[in-house]
């Protein structure tokens, strides 16, 4: 690519969170450095993370942009902080991606060629496989299944090698994960919406983009790899999860398709209800259904963005890294 094709590329903003994940922060940069897209802005936010590795990623890779926190805002926090800072700076497309995942060096244009043959693109996310065995599916398109009252992710067929002689096709929401979003349309959907914290942000912003005639779409010829789960502790997303499922179908989805989960979600909350007070020794030990059952009732009580002292209390039983105490409004804690 001569200068001149390069300088005709749009500017690319990659926004990454970093919290307490050096490791896995550093191997994710090294390989955005193999990147072959020439005009690439990487952000970093760093959400509070301990023993200086704001300072250690900022010393590792002086070209990247290090934004320390001084708390930590979850992921849609530190992903607005990063966005704002990408569109302060001229960027054209924003691409949020976790930090826990390797980036193959032609992601970014695989990604972009493909959204130029759409129309209305609100954000593309490529095929996401597992690491490090890279055999399994794990992202491939977003479908809601009512009856399960939960996302489908990925067909237990899905096969890489066939997926990637597909054309771009629909997904409800683009993955979190990595999703490549036009700049303009945060004009028109607004940030990230920080009552989430974390999980289910990504669904609620394509469903807002849905609203304003946008539509989101897996690229499969682009593909990148996650180390699933690793980045929050498992308590905490089982809390989250719970929670901002709840939120999100309210927010989401029509009345006739929440009450199609109605059944479901009765028969979820009472099992875990029961199992809370079990020996365990199930799929669920019995701190787990209890931080279910949290989840559920704070949704009810109103409490969004991080969670209850109720909530904190669960997770230093299951054992969970060590927590900021919460505020004194009862929804405030640490991630």
């Amino acid at each position: 690519m001569s200068a001149d094709d390069a300088r005709e590329r749009p500017l690319v903003a990659i926004v990454m969170l970093n919290w307490n994940g050096l490791d896995d922060t550093v191997e994710c940069l090294a390989s955005i450095r193999e990147m072959t897209y020439e005009r690439l802005q990487v952000i970093v936010v760093d959400n509070a993370s301990r023993d200086g590795q704001a300072g250690a990623i900022r010393e590792a890779f002086p070209e990247v942009v290090v934004l320390p926190q001084s708390e930590n805002l979850g992921f849609c926090g530190g992903c607005n902080v990063g966005i704002k800072y990408a569109l302060d700076h001229g960027a054209d497309y924003v691409m949020l991606l976790n930090n826990d995942t390797l980036v193959p060096p032609d992601l970014i244009e695989r990604l972009i060629d493909g959204a130029a043959e759409l129309c209305s693109v609100a954000a593309v996310s490529p095929v996401i496989l597992e690491h490090p065995d890279r055999d399994k599916v794990w992202f491939s398109r977003a479908q809601w299944c009512p009856e399960r009252a939960q996302f489908s992710l990925a067909e237990a067929t899905d096969s890489y090698a066939e997926l990637s002689g597909l054309p771009p096709y629909e997904s409800e929401f683009a993955c979190g994960c990595c999703m490549l979003i036009p700049a303009g349309n945060f004009a028109k959907v607004g940030l990230l919406d920080e009552r989430y914290f974390a999980f289910y942000d990504e669904a609620a912003w394509c469903a807002n983009a849905r609203q304003q005639g946008l539509i989101s779409y897996t690229v499969p010829s682009a593909v990148m790899y996650h180390k699933v789960s690793k980045s929050t502790p498992s308590l905490v997303s089982k809390y989250l999860l719970t929670r901002n499922r709840l939120l999100w179908m309210k927010e989401a989805l029509p009345v006739k398709v929440r009450l199609r989960s109605l059944k479901y979600l009765l028969t979820e909350f009472i099992w875990h209800a029961r199992n809370s007070f079990s020996k365990g020794g199930g799929q669920f030990t019995p701190v787990e259904s209890r931080i279910v059952v949290r989840g559920y009732l704070d949704y009810f009580l109103g409490r969004t963005y991080k969670w209850s002292s109720a909530a904190a209390k669960l997770f230093a039983m299951g054992a969970a890294p060590a927590l900021k105490p919460p505020e004194a409004n009862g929804v405030n804690g640490g991630t």
